[in-house]
């Protein structure tokens, strides 16, 4: 008796490949989604005593309006998404997709990363704050118009804890948010 996979064609053993490739990517894009939303006080469900209502529609604030997050957020989604077209381009080398899926996976890992150690940091007391991770650097921006040494030391103990970072390429900046 043959395996199902010797059944079928080579071109559909790739494609099945990389439909599962996509499904895993997608299921962690909904967990990190999913692991937002219960970051959120009350998880998403409505508290005892409260009435559940639809949530208010708001307009697209203009682009000046956004906040650093936002402005990171919208840089990451507009990002994925083009990296994720070109992983479902099926007349592309099946290399330049694979290169794209790596690019994928890397940038979803930093992006959980960069939400993980801002929790962290928050946690630590620095709210709010905004990571930032790129070429193996890290900026850490604080709402705080000063920073003493003591709690430079605390942020960058934390960066050092959190990521393999080096500390010579680990920049605070305060009074940005």
């Amino acid at each position: 008796m043959k395996k199902d996979t010797e059944l079928l064609a080579p071109g559909e053993k790739k494609r099945g490949a990389h439909r599962l490739w996509l499904l895993a990517v997608l299921l962690a894009a909904g967990g990190l989604l999913l692991w937002l939303r219960l970051g959120q006080p009350s998880g998403g469900v409505p508290q005892p005593g409260t009435s559940a209502q639809p949530p208010q529609v708001q307009p697209t604030p203009p682009p000046q309006a956004l906040t650093a997050r936002q402005q990171r957020e919208a840089a990451y989604e507009k990002d994925l998404a083009a990296v994720q077209a070109l992983v479902m381009q099926t007349e592309l080398r099946e290399e330049t997709r694979q290169q794209a899926a790596a690019q994928a996976a890397e940038m979803i890992r930093q992006h959980q990363l960069e939400l993980g150690l801002e929790q962290a940091l928050v946690s630590a007391g620095f709210a709010p704050c905004l990571v930032l991770m790129q070429n193996d650097a890290l900026t850490v921006a604080v709402s705080a118009s000063e920073v003493t040494a003591a709690e430079s030391a605390v942020i960058l103990s934390v960066c050092l804890e959190h990521t393999d970072v080096a500390s010579e390429n680990i920049r605070i900046m305060p009074g940005v948010l």
